[in-house]
């Protein structure tokens, strides 16, 4: 004989057998018992979760000889034999996907005239979605007033992609996934009939493989029960999640390598982490995900403590995110681990300066220290006028010299005082941001601008670090209407650059041609003015010198006419 797989065998047969679609059962069975079932049904939702079996059972309750008072068929019928027998004439069931064309759907109309064995006729399309845009307004004629016998039941996982006339002709029901506590009684009472031994680990499996589909939990049964338990290389993701909690990318590196090469999918990892992640956060915020048991929601919401709410949000993005990539990406396995160090680098304090203040009577760890102590040395060096500092400083930029160090005594007692530490440590870090221009430039570029906001970013990338001096970055605009524009998002710059660099920084913006016009434009050479003196047309009057004379002394040889010779005298 062969061997038929659960979810065929324990298909169900009744309305009562249909788990976890409480809302459906009961508009179907109301109607069938009111005579009051419509002319077309579409049924969406997940894969399965009952779509398929439910207008199986409604078909068979409509054409039911002895049907029950509560509206469930009688199973002894001979209409009722059929149905479960799978050849009635009654039920016609066509997949949308390959009759998804014009003729296939003419086909349809022209024989739901027809009549069949049976009270009711049920067309049952599967995956309705397929159909083309043509083949679906084929459909429209029929579907909105088909034959008094004939009941049009469309089943979908994708109903948006429906067309809205043919929803809009149907009474639309959504299915829904189906509890984990719904789906464990389910395999429970599977195992017990089908005489299945299979302990509560492998249920705790095969339920959360299923995701909520029935015959996905079902098949993940079959293939426990053929396997003869579960499967040994599937690992634990206790330890990626304790280390993710913990903050450790070491360890987490750690426990990707042991788990992917005790055979793991590193797909299969990172979506099981997901799932603990996000049970992890539901136990921080007191509720239950469905997939955790009483015994460990204490332990998780431990976890969601120590983890903080931010680490677990951004984690739980990272991951999934990573997801989508993995589908895609030659080596999975690369695409968590990058997702990792980003999770670690994004969880990195900003601040390192300010948790190096601790409440009177602590004492600050030798690994909390390095970057405060680097720090201290930079501003000391350049506030003692160190060769090699002060040089560099001096050729890249004239810039403003930082303030004298204190004096001993004081920073003798910060040392010896924890809760000073903060302080000093404020003080010497703005001292050693007085940086060269250059410094400042190449930091802007790698920091600075790849941080700022899309607008921000396409403001300022023409913008050019003119001088640094004394917490004031001087920028450089092409021209007055770009340096209009920037000024609006001036605060957005300040605030990168305060996050950057950690001290208070003012931005002035200038335009590049008002800097020319006053740099370059050299004045104009004084025009000595001449100077006429009124005697000397005194001078001229008095010689009787006329206008004719002067003309014939400038042009030699040149005679006067009589008449302008009268005229002139």
């Amino acid at each position: 004989m062969v061997y038929q797989s659960l979810y065929r065998r324990f298909r169900p047969q009744t309305f009562r057998e249909v788990i976890g679609q409480d809302h459906l059962v009961a508009a179907l069975r109301n109607a069938v018992v009111e005579e009051r079932v419509g002319h077309a049904y579409l049924l969406s939702g997940p894969r399965g979760t009952g779509k398929t079996s439910t207008a199986r059972i409604l078909a068979k309750a409509l054409n039911c000889i002895d049907l029950s008072g509560d509206g469930e068929p009688c199973g002894s019928c001979d209409s009722c034999a059929n149905f479960e027998a799978g050849n009635s004439m009654d039920l016609v069931e066509l997949d949308a996907a390959s009759n998804n064309n014009v003729a296939n759907i003419r086909e349809i109309t022209a024989n739901a005239a027809l009549g069949s064995p049976g009270k009711r006729k049920i067309y049952l399309l599967d995956e309705v979605h397929m159909l083309t845009a043509a083949a679906s307004n084929a459909l429209l004629k029929t579907l909105e007033e088909p034959p008094d016998h004939v009941i049009f039941v469309l089943a979908t996982t994708d109903p948006q992609k429906v067309l809205p006339t043919i929803r809009s002709r149907t009474q639309h029901v959504e299915l829904t996934l189906v509890a984990p506590e719904l789906l464990r009684l389910h395999v429970e009472q599977i195992a017990k009939q089908a005489e299945l031994e299979i302990d509560s680990a492998a249920i705790e499996y095969v339920v959360e493989q299923g995701s909520g589909s029935v015959r996905d939990t079902l098949s993940a049964l079959d293939q426990v029960v053929t396997a003869g338990g579960i499967p040994e290389h599937r690992g634990s993701v206790d330890a990626l999640v304790n280390a993710i909690v913990a903050q450790d990318l070491t360890d987490s590196m750690t426990a990707i390598a042991e788990t992917v090469a005790a055979g793991v999918d590193p797909k299969d990892l990172a979506y099981r982490t997901t799932r603990k992640l996000r049970d992890v956060f539901l136990a921080g915020a007191g509720v239950n995900s469905g997939e955790a048991t009483l015994e460990e929601l204490p332990e998780l919401a431990e976890k969601a403590g120590e983890m903080g709410r931010a680490v677990n949000v951004r984690a739980l993005e990272l991951l999934g995110q990573a997801l989508v990539d993995m589908r895609q990406a030659p080596d999975p396995r690369l695409v968590l681990d990058l997702a990792l160090v980003r999770l670690f680098a994004g969880t990195s304090d900003p601040h390192p300066v300010q948790r190096s203040a601790r409440p009177s009577g602590q004492t600050q760890s030798s690994s909390e220290r390095p970057a405060a102590q680097a720090r201290a040395v930079l501003a000391s060096a350049q506030s003692t006028g160190d060769g090699e500092v002060v040089a560099a400083s001096s050729d890249s930029s004239s810039v403003a010299p930082p303030p004298p160090p204190p004096p001993p005594t004081q920073a003798t007692e910060a040392d010896d005082r924890p809760d000073q530490v903060a302080p000093v440590t404020q003080t010497q870090a703005k001292g050693s941001l007085e940086l060269s221009i250059t410094e400042v430039s190449k930091r802007w570029e790698q920091e600075v601008l790849p941080s700022l906001a899309a607008r921000a970013r396409a403001r300022f990338q023409a913008a050019t670090i003119v001088t640094v001096a004394e917490g004031r970055v001087r920028f450089e605009l092409p021209n007055e209407t770009h340096r209009e524009r920037c000024e609006q998002i001036k605060s957005d710059i300040e605030t990168a650059l305060r996050d950057i660099f950690e001290v208070e920084v003012e931005v002035e913006l200038t335009a590049a041609q008002e800097e020319k016009v006053q740099t370059t434009a050299e004045p104009k050479a004084a025009v000595e003015e001449e100077v006429v003196d009124p005697a000397e047309f005194e001078a001229n009057a008095g010689t009787g010198t006329t206008s004719v004379d002067r003309v014939l002394e400038a042009f030699p040889g040149a005679i006067a006419s009589g008449e302008e010779d009268s005229a002139s005298r």
